[in-house]
């Protein structure tokens, strides 16, 4: 999957986005009212147990189920997304194959902040604590709720279509700017591969 940004630079550890005249440099910002959205659909599958989603979200509605990545067809996928009690986790319906859904213990209801995070899904992991990391600001949250099975396939990086700002089939589009979202495939990265200061 390709990511919306390929500079080499994101910015300082809980610092924005570098500001340009005019607006928010390299952000683009959703409104769920519009449903408007980024969309691939990979002609070949990825590394579908480990990988990493990292970008700086503003959010500017909360209370709302609102969708950072989603990959699958409407009947299953993974999301990475906040939740309708401002938690930010991950939620993979299997369909028959069952549910998980981690969540941060801590919520996220600052509209005037920008978040820097990074979710990072590892399922080779022996330990299921180890299977998916979420940090916001350089910080590891801790997780709440059900984790993956050991080796679980994702729909990430499956040949499914991958979305960026909303979720097929619900009202789950987010309101928020979004900027430098990077995706990495095969690795599971903490913060420090992407806060690399400005240079």
């Amino acid at each position: 999957m390709s990511v919306l940004n390929n500079s080499a630079v994101i910015g300082l550890l809980g610092a924005p986005p570098p500001a340009a005249a005019g607006g928010i440099s390299r952000s683009l910002r959703f409104n769920s009212s519009d449903s408007a959205y980024l969309s691939r659909t990979p002609a070949s599958a990825g590394n579908r147990k480990t990988w990493t989603w990292a970008g700086w979200v503003k959010r500017s509605a909360l209370g709302a189920n609102q969708t950072l990545l989603e990959a699958g067809n409407g009947s299953v996928y993974t999301l990475v997304w906040f939740n309708s009690s401002d938690k930010l986790g991950i939620l993979e319906d299997r369909g028959a194959g069952g549910v998980y859904f981690p969540y941060t213990a801590a919520v996220f209801r600052d509209t005037s902040a920008w978040y820097h995070i990074v979710v990072a899904i590892d399922t080779t992991q022996s330990t299921s604590t180890n299977r998916i990391k979420i940090y916001v600001n350089g910080v590891q949250q801790t997780i709440d709720n059900s984790y993956p099975s050991q080796n679980d396939d994702t729909y990430v990086n499956s040949t499914n279509a991958h979305r960026i700002g909303y979720r097929v089939g619900n009202s789950a589009a987010i309101s928020a700017y979004l900027a430098d979202i990077y995706f990495i495939d095969g690795q599971a990265l903490t913060p420090s591969s992407f806060l690399l200061g400005i240079r």
